[in-house]
């Protein structure tokens, strides 16, 4: 399963009302729902798996530490330090993230991604995204019609995103990363702290442009070849790269054709209801690609249908649970 998927089936253990009351007063709803202490602070060191962070949870405390800030951000860093919380209460998710080459690096990512979800609903994506493609403007747009932090419009951006790609948020004469989300398993991709090379376009051609971009791999030996789509407002800059030429940057200043789709091209009929294209390359258990809409492939629908037993944890079907325990533990 994906990072995007763990967090979708994380957050279908909350109510719909726990889930408005976190929209309406994140610091409330958290100590009324969840029993948790939220206390503002003011200084934080790095998180082990990189990138300065403006909250803190401590799971055996049930505490969660923020630097108190006049912006949607606070937002942000309260869902992301719940989303800590969540995860340590789901023995699934904490064994599939001991199962990652990098589990604290995915598990920051994921807390990111449980933040978005409970800030931005799927009615708002749609509403500022329409038929457009998902250029750097839509961050904008859709963060002028919610509450949500900037961060959190950019994972919801990447997540529109129709092949390999990744959104970077950065401050205003910032030569570093503040925030970036990826969409599938994109790689090289930006991460939080990154510097930006010199030579990089992001530092070569003021916003807004539309051009063709790259990224380095972490050995700073090789790079990869995007397209970008980067804009400016209210002292910040979002740039959009993507592996296809979604922004028309060949046919506007490049005569050649763009780079052939490296991508799988398939098509799904999922579940949930969608049909059509996927880019997902089929999964190695099932032999189904994800679906688009609710990222999962046929195995991640058994694993999430299964119950956990109270007493071994071990994670059954549903009809081999009685009084909570499963077969072996009755």
């Amino acid at each position: 399963m994906t990072v995007t998927a763990w967090a979708r089936r994380v957050l279908d253990r909350l109510d719909t009302d726990v889930r408005a009351d976190l929209a309406a007063s994140c610091a409330t709803a958290i100590e009324l729902h969840f029993g948790l202490t939220v206390t503002p602070a003011e200084a934080f060191g790095e998180r082990g798996a990189g990138g300065w962070c403006d909250g803190v949870s401590i799971i055996d405390s049930g505490v969660i530490l923020y630097r108190p800030t006049a912006s949607r951000r606070q937002n942000f860093t309260l869902m992301h330090e719940l989303g800590h919380h969540l995860v340590d209460a789901n023995v699934e998710c904490l064994s599939w993230l001991a199962d990652q080459p990098d589990p604290s690096r995915v598990l920051e990512q994921l807390c990111d991604q449980i933040a978005a979800d409970l800030l931005i609903t799927a009615a708002d994506v749609d509403a500022s995204h329409g038929a457009a493609v998902p250029d750097a403007g839509v961050v904008f747009e859709l963060f002028d019609r919610t509450e949500a932090s900037r961060s959190a419009c950019a994972i919801a951006v990447a997540r529109k995103l129709p092949c390999d790609g990744f959104v970077v948020l950065l401050e205003e004469g910032a030569t570093e990363v503040f925030f970036a989300s990826r969409a599938r398993d994109t790689r090289p991709y930006a991460w939080r702290g990154d510097q930006i090379a010199a030579g990089h376009p992001l530092r070569q051609m003021p916003p807004p442009v539309r051009t063709k971009a790259w990224w380095p791999y972490p050995t700073g030996v090789e790079r990869r070849e995007y397209f970008m789509s980067a804009a400016t407002d209210s002292g910040w800059t979002v740039a959009v790269f993507a592996e296809n030429d979604l922004f028309g940057v060949a046919n506007l200043h490049l005569p050649q054709e763009a780079n052939e789709d490296r991508g799988y091209d398939g098509d799904i009929t999922c579940p949930c209801g969608y049909s059509g294209k996927t880019r997902w390359w089929p999964c190695k258990d099932c032999g189904q690609s994800q679906c688009p809409r609710c990222g999962e492939c046929a195995c991640a629908r058994r694993t999430r249908e299964r119950v956990a037993c109270k007493s071994c944890f071990v994670s059954v079907m549903p009809h081999l649970i009685e009084d909570g325990m499963c077969d072996s533990c009755r």
